[in-house]
């Protein structure tokens, strides 16, 4: 099925920041380069429960992104915080809730669904140190999390980060 992907360049510039959201979805993801992370305070969607991605590489020899990978209430303050005491990110993604239905559990469960994923799939150089714990959620919740994580993979491959995309080989397919 064809889905449509809306990409707004905020400040106008391909490189700088930009918001994408998929038809159809209450999801949205926020790429906030780290030379812009301070103009994001403003945002409203940079104010709200998420996981987010810090994406970059430990050495230009590096053949895998490095990648960590968290979830916050109140994602400008908590990329803040890496900004100081994390040197390798240049890019973050941040994905929230258009309808500001994602709550810290959920956030708690996209975060360690994200995790075991990219555990799994070897796409990255994984920077977290600590596993997280899989948070209990209703069984409705729960499949609604997992919608929200086949997205948040789908967007982050178009955004050419497919580092929770599984490697195909030449067999496989």
């Amino acid at each position: 099925m064809a889905k449509t992907i809306k990409i707004f360049l905020i400040d106008g510039e391909p490189n700088g920041l930009k918001t994408v959201e998929l038809s159809n979805w209450v999801g949205q993801a926020i790429v906030i380069p780290r030379n812009k992370l301070k103009e994001t305070n403003a945002r409203p969607e940079c104010r709200k429960p998420a996981v987010y991605f810090l994406i970059g590489k430990n050495s230009e020899e590096a053949l895998l992104p490095s990648v960590y990978i968290g979830e916050a209430e109140d994602s400008w303050i908590r990329l803040s915080t890496h900004d100081n005491s994390k040197d390798f990110w240049q890019t973050a993604v941040v994905f929230t809730s258009k309808d500001n239905n994602l709550t810290k559990a959920h956030v708690k469960y996209l975060e360690s669904r994200c995790l075991t994923v990219a555990s799994q799939v070897k796409r990255s150089d994984l920077k977290n140190g600590a596993d997280s714990s899989l948070p209990s959620l209703p069984e409705a919740d729960t499949v609604e999390m997992e919608e929200f994580l086949d997205n948040l993979k789908l967007l982050l491959a178009v955004l050419g980060y497919p580092i929770l995309q599984k490697v195909i080989s030449k067999e496989q397919k």
